[in-house]
This record gives structure tokens, sequence and C-alpha cells, in this order.
């Protein structure tokens, strides 16, 4: 039996006038997560609409992190970026954590959802390590965890480690590029900025994983 994994099952999202989105995520024990769009996926979320240049996928209909996306992230859709949240995720372990962060942070939760785990194979090869990876993490925290885990799998060897990291870091960088790139053609009063505000937080979390690497 493969044990629960410790990431979003459950994520709550209550706004500044009081409203409350509230997001039960199918995710496999695997840590998957398997999108239920309610309607017929939009036309942005379409593999060819803006398909990343490092993207192996050539069969598949749609984009995987673009659909994952679709059904998280398009729910703040009416707020702005700046806008201070309180947001509580629940794990497989029916833990709960709450924060109370700019919008645009808490999306980067949903970003890290739609890269990770939800079959994007760029994405993908991060996804092992992240089975242990607290909910809302930092930038920090998910950059000293994915080093921490690289040196593991190297077993120390901290320049085998760095050069692993740099390999996968720079299709990751493409990966979050063309998501940008899809979310800027989604008509602007329906996505106003804390989506593609929440993909350059989750971009720059990358980014300082370079600068852990490099240091």
């Amino acid at each position: 039996m493969i044990p629960a994994q410790n990431w979003y099952q459950k994520l709550t999202v209550q706004f500044a006038d009081g409203t409350v989105e509230v997001l039960f995520l199918d995710m496999s024990l695997s840590g998957r997560h398997r999108p239920r769009p309610v309607r017929l996926p939009a036309q942005w979320t379409r593999l060819g609409f803006e398909k990343c240049s490092c993207c192996p996928l050539t069969m598949e209909d749609y984009c995987p992190a673009a659909m994952s996306l679709e059904e998280t992230l398009l729910t703040v859709r009416a707020h702005q970026s700046f806008e201070v949240v309180t947001a509580t995720a629940m794990d497989a372990e029916q833990r709960t954590t709450s924060v109370q962060w700019p919008l645009q942070q808490v999306g980067a939760a949903f970003v890290q959802i739609a890269v990770f785990c939800s079959g994007c194979p760029v994405g993908g090869r991060f996804r092992p390590m992240l089975r242990d990876l607290r909910v809302f993490a930092t930038g920090r925290e998910l950059s000293k965890h994915l080093v921490y885990k690289h040196l593991l799998q190297h077993r120390g060897d901290a320049a085998a480690s760095a050069q692993a990291v740099t390999a996968a870091l720079e299709p990751l960088h493409a990966v979050f590029t063309g998501l940008f790139k899809r979310l800027q053609n989604v008509p602007k009063e329906a996505t106003q900025d804390a989506i593609p505000n929440s993909i350059v937080v989750m971009h720059s979390m990358t980014m300082l994983l370079g600068i852990h690497v490099d240091k």
C-alpha cells in the first residue's frame, strides 16, 4: 500500500470581502492531481496553444498543468494579487495549516500543484521529492528541501547534486514561461493579475533554488 502523501487535499481561501472558495483536490495516493472540469476545457489549455519548447508530449490534446490551473487558479480570477487572504490547506494526514498571505503567494501553491503534480512530464521529475514538503512552503523552504533531496540522491556529492539540479531547472523555467504566456491570452477581465503573478512568484522560487545551488 502506498503511504498517504503530505500534500494538498483541500484548500480553503477566505477573501477580504468575506467570500470563501473551497477546493477539494482529487489527489491520487501517488500525489497526482486529477482535475475535474465541469465543462469542456478552455481553449488556452490545449497542448498546442502555447506548447513549451521542452515538452515531450505529442498525443495529448491538453496541457496537464494548464488543466490543473483552470480548476484551481481561475477560482481567484475576480481578485487582485495584493489582496491579503486567509488560506487553509489540509494534507493527506488530515492536518491543517493556515496562512495570511497576499493572494499571489497563495496562488503559488496552486502553481506548484499544476506543475509538479498534474502529469506535466517536466515538473513531474520533482514530484517524488515533494512528498514530505510541508504545505504552503516558502521559496526558501522549497529550495532547501530540493537541494537536500538531491544531496541524498547523490550520496552527499555536492558537485553531482548541483549538476542534477541545474539540469532539471532549465526546462522547468521554460514551463513557467509557457504557462505565463498561456494566461496572457486569457481575457483580462476573467483573470485580473492574481493568476500570472502567482506564476511569477513560483518562478522566482525556482530562481532562488538556482542561487542555493551556486552557494
